[in-house]
């Protein structure tokens, strides 16, 4: 007799259909939007280029190229944070639809606008390595539906999986490319010996990425608030600390992203009384928030006393080069005060960051109910054609 071998399980079929994980899912989701943004910039570079043209400056393949990257990558972040964020991070945004909006629309600029600056800084480096070179209208398209396809995949991608510390990270690289690109094109190259805000004066282009680009950077700051009190919150249920303190740091942070945004909505063209009062009450809140963090978060992990510590070593340092021994002129001052602000504040939404993650980590997940097991049946031993009763005739 022959072994019985049991019918294979519908799972164990080869011909059942197995459904893709939420990983491959979101991969594919990312690359039809791609896809998208490659037609979008099929379109575009078909109406926008008429002929030959340069790489870079007016007119050129990578002004056609950056305005579709603006375009593919604010549009891309705005469905991605109005969709997949509701289930993935159901508190963005808060409870008001009011406020979700401002978050989104904020989120979505700058994704499009450092998409946009960089596309022309990419392009213009491209005309600095090829001197002379001019593409037709095919050619041109070509780049141009590559940008955007690019754009609407990497926004994708970044914004599904957007955390606090990618959100830290991307405001301090749209802060320092949004700067670098109106410095380069100010119209007065000497700027830098008066003050920083003499980038906003004027009323050209490059006054107007200044203000836009501390605008925008006020908002994300507010957001940033936002997901820092939420990994706050994770991290304090587990160590039993009371909520005004999440309430406190976050009220801080807030004001801080707020004030930045009014240096740019009252610059110094509008007021120069109130944009000096606004720069210092956004000094003053920012020294109270270095000194409150370390004593309000003192049982947080991590080095934070000692980064806190350091920074704010550092912007007295600063202060001292300046105002003390004047070795700094004012342009200095600002560039160093506003790096060891955001220096700070990144390793901080870090060290938050990693401690929520760890409570997650050591908190035990309850095992499944299964029911009750069901005994284990004999199994009966196999007989072997080799121990079979011989058929004797006698």
């Amino acid at each position: 007799m022959s072994r019985d071998v049991p019918p294979p399980t519908p799972t164990d079929s080869p011909q059942s259909p197995r459904r893709p994980s939420r990983a491959a899912r979101m991969e594919s989701r990312h690359v039809g939007v791609g896809v998208a943004g490659v037609l979008v910039g099929l379109v575009v570079g078909l109406i926008a280029l008429r002929g030959t043209a340069p790489l870079a400056g007016t007119g050129s393949i990578g002004q056609v190229a950056g305005l579709t990257v603006f375009g593919c990558g604010a549009a891309t972040a705005a469905l991605t944070l109005s969709t997949l964020t509701r289930d993935s991070l159901p508190w963005f945004g808060g409870r008001h639809w009011g406020r979700r909006a401002i978050d989104v629309l904020g989120l979505s600029l700058v994704y499009g606008i450092l998409g946009l600056f960089l596309t022309g800084a990419l392009f213009g480096v491209f005309q600095q390595a090829f001197q002379g070179v001019a593409l037709d209208r095919l050619a041109g398209t070509f780049w141009v539906a590559l940008a955007g396809g690019g754009a609407a995949y990497i926004t994708s991608a970044a914004a599904a999986s957007l955390t606090g510390r990618s959100l830290a990270t991307l405001l301090a690289a749209f802060l320092t490319v949004g700067v670098l690109a109106s410095a380069m094109n100010a119209a007065d190259p000497y700027w830098w010996e008066r003050y920083f805000s003499e980038l906003g004066e004027g009323g050209d282009l490059s006054s107007f990425a200044f203000n836009l680009t501390l605008l925008l950077t006020g908002v994300a700051l507010v957001t940033v608030a936002e997901f820092l009190a939420h990994d706050l919150d994770r991290w304090a249920r587990s160590a039993g600390e009371s909520r005004w303190l999440i309430t406190t740091v976050r009220s801080l942070l807030t004001a801080v992203g707020v004030l930045v945004a009014l240096v740019a909505v009252i610059s110094r063209t509008v007021s120069v009384f109130w944009h000096d009062v606004v720069a210092q009450s956004l000094v003053v809140v920012f020294g109270l928030t270095l000194l409150a963090v370390p004593v309000l978060l003192r049982r947080l992990p991590g080095a934070l006393i000692a980064v806190t510590a350091t920074a704010f070593a550092l912007l007295v340092t600063v202060i001292v080069l300046y105002l003390g021994v004047d070795y700094l002129n004012m342009t200095a001052f600002e560039m160093g005060a506003a790096a060891i602000v955001y220096g700070w504040l990144l390793l901080f939404i870090r060290t938050v960051s990693a401690a929520a993650e760890d409570t997650e980590e050591r908190t035990p997940t309850p095992a499944p109910d299964v029911g009750p097991v069901p005994a284990a049946t004999a199994r009966q031993p196999a007989e072997s054609s080799d121990h079979q009763p011989s058929d004797v005739r006698p």
